[in-house]
């Protein structure tokens, strides 16, 4: 073809070829890596149309860009579809396509489900199945829309550890991967004085084939291929004790964390920030440091990639103090194995990378994929010689025992993971009285703002003067004030000039608007509720990153009493529809009055 040959186009009607031949019922599956896998359904019993719609569905959601893009979820979803067929041909048999599974029969499989389940994981993949299916009827799809909730009341095997038991799983994983590092450090050193022509002559060697092997050479060449020349080698570096093996037994992990290893590391970052298995999975080692590593703690952003969340899914995660030293940790520990895939010429970024306990030829000597369902829900996952442990009792005990919500709403943590934990009503039984006594008195001696309620402000537009009248202000001023005319940033002000922070009387107002909090002269509508709970979202943000101090004498005051005012005069359901209903120019504001943008 000379140079001035136009490429030839595909034909008109060109299709990227399907990745599911539905006429022998299999789907090839490829993952962001590239590796394949081909999912047979060929063996399922099942009325042939349904059999079909249902492959469909599967190849619909594991396709580019579809909703099942790792390994472990293309499984689980073709475990699905083969579940799903077993059951409508044993109980609905009238079921021959995805049109004749109406609602009833939905609530039949739903309601067996729910006998057995203490989590609702099936039935979201089922529903997210379903979902994919063309031919499903509109009725089913509503009632799918039923959201499936986490049980109030657990079985004693899923409720949080105790302090005590948390800790010691978090020791145990903590003495594992320090274990580990030091080996992986100590067997460096060894092989680079190799490198650097300082390896001692009397350093043991080994002749294999004409081949004179010494420690630093067999360790460089584990450090680029991450196996051993030869079972041989092998088993002569073990019998002579050559490497640093504390916490193994393979040689090949002279210089690379085991499979146990990384899931002790794991186990730590549950601990520490709550992540959930597929948050791990997609963690990789670009992180930005917001500190000074000469002189300041280890400050990072790292992004966090939560495919359930939808368009969402993407957020980020500030680890400062002891959970930005274990990231960097954690990096440390495992960058062995990235640099040897990366010789390899299979880079990665992934940051849980470990070295297999055998020499797999097929799948290579590193693992990188961490979403096995037997991690999560196992109850045989140990520390060392530790206490046992399971991943989901780990993320629920961390956010039970820290009061805090981890990749979920605030909503989702109170009411599934902490509020019915015995753990949590244990701790609470306490100090409930003291706390509730004391919000009282800080809300009577700090918070003069008042507030309307939706039914207030209606009243006031059918009745002015009677509502003027009780908030002690004339009528034109109500008016203006419903009319958004009186608004602050923080919330509408009904005496400007009449401010309790001016040194003398009819100056205008001099103090800050999150001052308005504490003021007499400031009222709070319903209007207002979704910019201040975008204040909230964002003074929780700032609490993350700057230094107790500054919180304290910049931040915890108005903190306080925004919290108070919010869940003083509005329910759990009200504060997540306003953040719901929050708008640009709410978080625009919110940013200008955080940067101080208003100052004059």
């Amino acid at each position: 073809m000379s140079a001035s040959t136009s490429a030839a186009l595909p034909p008109t009607k060109y299709a990227r070829p399907s990745f599911a031949d539905i006429a022998v019922r299999q789907v090839n599956f490829v993952d962001a890596d590239g590796r394949s896998k081909v999912f047979d359904f060929s063996d399922v019993s099942a009325a042939p149309t349904l059999l079909d719609e249902l492959v469909r569905a599967f190849a619909s959601g594991v396709a580019p860009g579809g909703r099942w893009q790792s390994f472990a979820t293309a499984e689980a979803a073709a475990g699905t579809v083969k579940h799903l067929a077993r059951y409508l041909t044993e109980f609905h048999p009238h079921v021959a396509s995805l049109s004749d599974l109406n609602a009833e029969v939905w609530w039949a499989w739903r309601s067996e489900k729910d006998k057995h389940a203490r989590w609702p994981g099936q039935v979201t993949m089922m529903r997210a199945l379903l979902s994919e299916a063309t031919t499903l009827p509109q009725s089913t799809r509503r009632a799918m829309r039923a959201k499936a909730v986490k049980p109030r009341k657990r079985l004693p095997a899923n409720d949080a550890y105790t302090s005590e038991e948390f800790t010691a799983i978090r020791t145990a994983a903590n003495q594992r991967v320090n274990q580990a590092v030091r080996r992986i450090e100590s067997n460096t050193a060894v092989m680079q004085r190799y490198l650097d022509g300082n390896e001692p002559p009397d350093a043991p060697s080994f002749r294999v084939q004409g081949t004179r092997w010494t420690v630093g050479s067999l360790l460089v060449h584990l450090s680029r291929t991450g196996m051993m020349p030869s079972q041989y080698l092998a088993w002569a570096v073990s019998q002579k004790s050559c490497f640093d093996l504390r916490g193994v037994t393979n040689p090949a992990q002279a210089l690379f964390p085991s499979i146990d290893e990384v899931q002790c590391l794991m186990v730590l970052l549950v601990c520490e920030r709550g992540f959930n298995l597929s948050v791990m999975n997609s963690l990789t080692v670009g992180s930005f440091r917001a500190s000074d590593p000469d002189t300041e703690e280890p400050v990072h952003t790292v992004g966090v990639d939560k495919p359930r969340r939808g368009t969402r899914r993407y957020s980020t995660e500030i680890l400062a103090g002891e959970a930005g030293r274990l990231w960097e940790r954690a990096v440390t520990l495992t960058q062995p194995c990235r640099d040897a895939l990366d010789g390899m010429g299979c880079p990665t970024d992934k940051l849980l990378v470990a070295h297999r306990n055998k020499n797999l030829i097929s799948d290579g000597p590193f693992r990188t994929e961490w979403m096995s369902a037997c991690l999560g829900t196992s109850s045989t996952g140990r520390a060392a010689s530790g206490p046992r442990w399971t991943f989901r009792r780990l993320r629920l005990t961390e956010q039970v025992l820290h009061q805090t919500a981890r990749q979920n709403t605030e909503t989702e943590s109170e009411d599934i993971y902490r509020r019915p934990d015995p753990l949590t009503a244990e701790a609470a039984s306490e100090t409930i009285t003291t706390g509730l006594n004391d919000a009282v008195a800080h809300a009577h001696a700090s918070i003069h703002v008042r507030a309307m309620s939706t039914s207030e402000v209606e009243q006031a537009r059918k009745n002015p003067e009677a509502v003027a009248s009780a908030l002690d202000v004339p009528v034109h001023t109500l008016k203006l004030l419903l009319a958004g005319r009186l608004d602050t940033p923080t919330a509408a002000c009904v005496d400007f000039f009449g401010s309790p922070f001016a040194d003398e009387a009819g100056q205008p107002c001099p103090a800050s608007f999150f001052a308005c909090f504490a003021c007499g002269n400031a009222v709070i509508t319903p209007r207002h509720l979704p910019r201040l709970v975008v204040l909230l979202d964002a003074l929780d943000d700032i609490a993350a990153v700057v230094t107790p101090s500054r919180w304290d004498r910049d931040f915890a005051e108005h903190y306080a009493r925004l919290r108070t005012i919010l869940t003083t005069n509005a329910t759990t359901a009200e504060i997540v529809q306003a953040r719901s209903a929050a708008r640009d120019e709410d978080r625009e504001m919110v940013r200008r009055l955080l940067s101080r943008g208003f100052d004059g």
